[in-house]
């Protein structure tokens, strides 16, 4: 099976959350200077997180096009700011928000978050915000999927591209370090990597 690629953006080594899944070969970390247009178009997957280079992304664009186009998937964490995918705009943060615009809610189901309570996700040691400040538009035809507040801001879609592949978009901090409980963050990782691959539940799931 062809891995998925996780974008390394900084010195930092992939996130340890994501060890076992590298170990089985699920997961192939790869610095983004080191990363090369033909490691896109024929990789399975793309991970980013929210320090990515979004510049250098947009030069790739070509390249991110045709893995999509493959039938590829891609997990955006963070805010969108220079739309590298077609039809992709740009983050729109929540208008002076108060604690009850960081509340959490389910709008549709997905293998990502089966099982898990997303209300436990919206706060980090009980302060609110570090899930989502704001959403990333979704596209459309895109599937809204957690919710901010009581407009229930789109803060997590997934999106079917009509000509191929498919987006996961999370719309704040890295999924995978949300929430307190460590064992949580492991599964929002294993899960994210499913989804990637069209592994287990996550097979036929947009």
């Amino acid at each position: 099976m062809t891995p998925a690629i996780f974008i390394l953006s900084t010195d930092a080594p992939l996130p340890h959350v994501f060890e076992q899944q590298a170990a089985d070969g699920f997961v192939r970390a790869v610095r983004q200077d080191r990363l090369r247009d033909d490691d896109i178009a024929s990789a399975a997957a793309l991970i980013t997180c929210v320090s990515v280079d979004q510049d250098d992304l947009i030069r790739r664009s070509a390249a991110i096009a045709r893995m999509l186009d493959a039938g590829g998937r891609l997990a955006i964490n963070g805010h969108v700011l220079r739309p590298y995918v077609d039809g992709l705009t740009a983050f729109v943060p929540s208008e002076e928000p108060r604690r009850a615009d960081y509340e959490l809610s389910r709008l549709a189901g997905h293998p990502v978050f089966d099982d898990i309570d997303v209300g436990a996700l919206a706060t980090n040691r009980g302060v609110a915000g570090f899930y989502g400040r704001g959403y990333n538009p979704p596209l459309p035809g895109a599937v809204a999927l957690n919710g901010l507040g009581p407009r229930q801001l789109p803060v997590d879609w997934t999106w079917t591209r009509p000509q191929g592949g498919a987006l996961f978009v999370h719309s704040g901090n890295d999924l995978w370090g949300v929430g307190d409980d460590p064992a949580t963050r492991e599964l929002l990782a294993e899960r994210l990597v499913n989804w990637c691959l069209r592994r287990g539940n996550a097979e036929k799931a947009a």
